[in-house]
């Protein structure tokens, strides 16, 4: 048992219920007997929680279903003990509670989904021993427990990042005002709401003004059981501090809703919603980080592309797919909830200070007073972001972007020290937007930068995937043919829908090419390539006469591409293995290539490249990397020596967004080689020399990664890079 000697916290909470717990294994096992048994209750339970989680998170599993089960049933079993308790009920009385209370009383209608099964005597039993003589800390309970659940299963699904509690705790601190009209548009499992509840409490205000102000705190989200995690979690706070059956309990104000389209939910509400429209002081949180080509259906995908032109936010064609919803959450809930002179506060990834696709949005036309929070090495979340607070001054505003900048920013370190407070500005601001958002200092050096001629040279490479399809093993080696299997590395790294795995396949020879990933590529050398299957004639096109005249790989491209269009998304409008493969004939351009190739990553913190001999013609390369193809040996190295500068990624990080890098290397005037200079000729050499260098490490330790070999041959990459700032940044 859980001695009363502190409170219980979310740790507590996750060791005795998580993922690793004995109750979540014996709860789990006792679930799974019950779903054997497919009785009406449990089919007609599975297929609501379907309609309302499949527009969440695309592709369900009946194991998703069995999780959330589980947590909702360990979250009821808490609150009844904790009421049975107060009532002073012995373990029968509250087992009697918990089978026939529904907690309707207190709105906590999300339960109603799971509502196919009760957890045994046995089971509450032991739950109830844990708990029954506990008190609970005032914070987020579930926060940690939500996530080592479902986080595996859904996160990249549904873009929950969920905040530190310090970083909750210093924005709130800042932030929130007593007595406040507040609002989390994407509450989660309440953590700004616990730590506003938790301020308002601990105040040294009267009760009276205490209720008042805590009736003043919402919360909306899209998912049932955040918010019921939510509710959850304030209740417990209200009964830790009010005398529960004799003071009156305040409002838990946390609703089932999509805060972006509201008016959806108007019907809905026990309440008139139209009534919390433009009412708000405050609007505080961390909105979902998705992306518009992350959404699951056609319909919501227009829905937010309307709502972002009628924003004007929406970015070009080109950058369509990369619309951002923390940026539409940024923009339509004030204009939905705020009153004019409210103020917003969002956690928000770092590509909306720098993402083409957010050139729109840093006009910041409805805002005014901004602030950003910059915290320069990944603090929080392994995707580069920031906090951005600004005052909703209204659509209507006639006040000019040029005017709202520069803007005020504040550095943080890790433990959310105040480093230092200077001004971002951007190097340009036009009425429809900004260019880019940076410290001034960074500004001055990219004023004078231009573009480099190799832009329009090096090219991305082909998408090949769904790689589990096509990414193969040889297992054995006949005169013409080859049988082989899936690449275990790459299945083990796909996503769980394209976990497939095929054996003993036989391909003809002429089918087999070579590609390689970004891990497989390290600075001046590629580690290791890799067999993929591509059903292309000698066009590097797909040709059915010509695959026919090939009965084996026919025979297997069938059979990949069957599955393939089972599984795709419903919204893909790609409908072949092949056209996936090929997407913007990315695949089909690569044919005729020239003998020397210098590549480097599409993505990361650091710039990695090599140069690769293509002289057989059977490299094929892949989206993870940009390429450009060229008969000149010395050229390849020279660019190989340029892109695996330091110089060169400081300046990239600069610019990019997020950990994206793609063409940004030739936002700087690196100049076409010039076999007559003397500096290309010696950084082409020095490449070389660094490729020799780092072969021999790879061959004495074949898992060196790439900050492995920065450090070692850093003196080399020192004379690198003043050759790099003579030839590029002089």
């Amino acid at each position: 048992m859980v001695e009363a000697k502190r409170d219980l916290d979310h740790k507590d909470i996750t060791k005795l219920f998580g993922p690793r717990s004995q109750i979540y294994g014996d709860c789990i096992q006792f679930l799974k007997k019950k779903a054997v048994s497919r009785n009406d209750a449990y089919d007609q339970k599975f297929a609501e929680w379907k309609v309302v989680f499949r527009d969440i998170y695309g592709t369900l599993e009946e194991e998703l279903f069995l999780n959330h089960t589980y947590f909702a049933l360990i979250l009821k079993a808490i609150v009844v003990t904790k009421l049975s308790v107060m009532a002073n009920l012995d373990l029968d009385d509250a087992y009697l509670d918990y089978r026939d209370s529904n907690l309707a009383v207190f709105h906590f209608f999300e339960f109603e989904t799971f509502y196919w099964v009760d957890l045994s005597k046995k089971l509450f039993r032991t739950i109830y021993n844990y708990l029954e003589k506990v008190q609970y800390s005032r914070e987020d309970l579930f926060h940690d427990m939500y996530q080592h659940i479902f986080m595996p299963l859904t996160r990249h699904k549904i873009g929950e990042f969920y905040t530190p509690f310090n970083l909750v705790k210093k924005m709130v601190g800042d932030f929130y005002e007593f007595g406040a009209k507040s609002l989390d548009p994407s509450c989660g499992s309440g953590s700004f709401l616990i730590e506003m509840v938790r301020q308002i409490l601990s105040s040294e205000k009267p009760d009276t003004l205490k209720f008042d102000a805590l009736n003043n705190i919402y919360g909306f989200d899209i998912n049932p059981l955040a918010i019921l995690t939510a509710k959850i979690n304030i209740f417990l706070l209200y009964l830790g501090y009010f005398d529960y059956g004799v003071d009156p309990i305040p409002e838990i104000n946390v609703f089932l809703m999509d805060s972006l389209f509201p008016e959806l939910s108007e019907n809905t509400m026990r309440f008139n919603l139209k009534q919390l429209y433009s009412s708000f002081d405050l609007v505080i949180g961390n909105p979902p980080w998705l992306t518009y080509k992350d959404l699951h259906t056609k319909a919501y995908q227009k829905k937010i592309r309307d709502l972002s032109e009628e924003l004007q936010i929406k970015p070009t064609s080109q950058y369509t797919t990369h619309i951002e919803l923390a940026a539409v959450f940024f923009y339509s809930i004030p204009y939905k909830f705020l009153k004019k002179g409210g103020k917003i506060f969002f956690v928000i990834t770092k590509s909306i200070l720098n993402g083409d696709h957010c050139f729109k949005f840093r006009a910041f036309h409805p805002f005014d007073g901004l602030e950003i929070w910059d915290f320069p090495n990944y603090y929080f979340f392994n995707i580069d972001h920031i906090c951005l607070k600004a005052e909703y001054i209204g659509f209507e505003s006639t006040k000019s972007a040029q005017e709202k900048y520069p803007i005020n920013t504040k550095i943080f370190n890790d433990e959310l020290d105040l480093q230092s407070e200077t001004v971002y500005s951007s190097i340009k601001i036009g009425e429809k937007g900004a260019k880019l958002i940076l410290p001034q200092k960074d500004i001055k050096v990219l004023e004078k930068v231009s573009m480099s001629d190799y832009r329009k040279k090096f090219y991305q490479g082909a998408t090949l995937v769904p790689r589990t399809l096509v990414f193969f093993e040889i297992k054995d080696k006949n005169a013409d043919t080859y049988t082989i299997s899936s690449d275990q590395d790459v299945r083990s790294r796909s996503k769980r829908k394209w976990r497939f795995e095929f054996t003993d396949k036989q391909i003809e020879k002429r089918f087999r090419f070579k590609t390689f990933l970004n891990k497989d590529l390290i600075p001046f050398y590629l580690k290791r390539k890799r067999y993929v299957f591509l059903p292309i004639n000698g066009e590097y096109e797909f040709s059915e006469p010509f695959l026919g005249q090939y009965p084996l790989a026919a025979a297997f491209y069938k059979e990949m591409n069957a599955i393939y269009q089972d599984r795709k998304k419903k919204t893909s409008k790609i409908e072949t293995l092949f056209d996936n493969l090929n997407y913007w004939n990315k695949l089909t351009k690569q044919k005729g290539l020239s003998d020397y190739l210098a590549v480097y990553n599409a993505s990361g913190s650091n710039l990695k490249a090599a140069v690769l001999h293509n002289y057989k013609r059977k490299i094929i390369l892949g989206s993870e990397n940009y390429y450009y193809s060229t008969d000149s040996k010395e050229e390849a190295y020279y660019l190989s020596g340029i892109l695996n500068s330091p110089i060169l990624t400081r300046n990239i990080k600069l610019i990019k967004s997020s950990r994206h890098i793609h063409k940004r290397p030739f936002s700087f005037p690196i100049p076409l080689f010039n076999e007559g200079d003397e500096m290309h000729a010696k950084l082409a050499r020095k490449a070389i020399k660094c490729e020799t260098v780092v072969q021999d490490l790879y061959l004495n330790n074949p898992h060196i990664n790439s900050d492995k070999v920065r450090i070692i041959i850093n003196h080399k990459l020192k004379k690198i890079d003043s050759l790099v700032k003579q030839i590029v940044f002089s």
